[in-house]
């Protein structure tokens, strides 16, 4: 019984987002505000499959509205990253379809063969030199964006960090959204480990 009481006060303090806080990654040391980017680029989160096909998933719309609505603000071209699999339509074109009706005239380039987020950097790094951009405002999740700007960066892009996902409020209640966070961030502190150790 006290081990379900343990475990009960365990997951109601992960619940917490400014418990949950303490445990993000934190934004790299170098990054700072950058002028004039260039670009937005929105990377793609993991697809759902939905019989036999497959859709974005939450996250996924909501990284591509933050990017639309980005790229629309400041006028800017915007790139979609993330590939395919079993031949169906890549998370890039999955994203881009969200362009279409709210923004037509919006200029929308496509990076459709990376699986990962150093191949993402990779991929995106090469298209965005055939274009002649260096500087890029970047759009993930908050708990994704420091691994993605190590990768970036070490791709030679500049990138200003910007976050399609926020910690709910107020700091003090118990949130399923903070705990689900706080997973997300456990996860990007063992991928953080591990892009240490084989990308060095």
């Amino acid at each position: 019984m006290s081990g379900l009481v343990l475990l009960w006060c365990i997951i109601l303090l992960g619940s917490l987002p400014a418990v949950v806080v303490f445990f993000m990654p934190p934004m790299p040391a170098w990054v700072e505000e950058l002028e004039h980017p260039q670009a937005v680029v929105v990377l793609g989160p993991n697809r759902l499959r939905k019989h036999r096909d497959y859709q974005l998933s939450s996250a996924g719309w909501r990284r591509a509205g933050v990017g639309i609505a980005q790229a629309k603000k400041h006028q800017l071209p915007i790139l979609f990253a993330g590939g395919k699999i079993e031949g169906k339509l890549s998370e890039a074109r999955l994203m881009a379809q969200a362009v279409e009706a709210y923004w037509p005239t919006a200029r929308v380039w496509l990076e459709e063969e990376s699986l990962n987020t150093w191949q993402k950097a990779a991929c995106c790094a090469a298209l965005l030199q055939e274009q002649g951009v260096r500087r890029i405002l970047l759009v993930s999740d908050r708990t994704h964006l420091p691994r993605a700007m190590y990768a970036f960066r070490a791709h030679g892009v500049f990138a200003l960090p910007y976050s399609s996902s926020v910690l709910p409020r107020p700091g003090w209640m118990p949130s399923a959204g903070a705990l689900s966070m706080l997973l997300e961030a456990y996860y990007e502190w063992v991928a953080l480990g591990w892009y240490w150790l084989r990308y060095r």
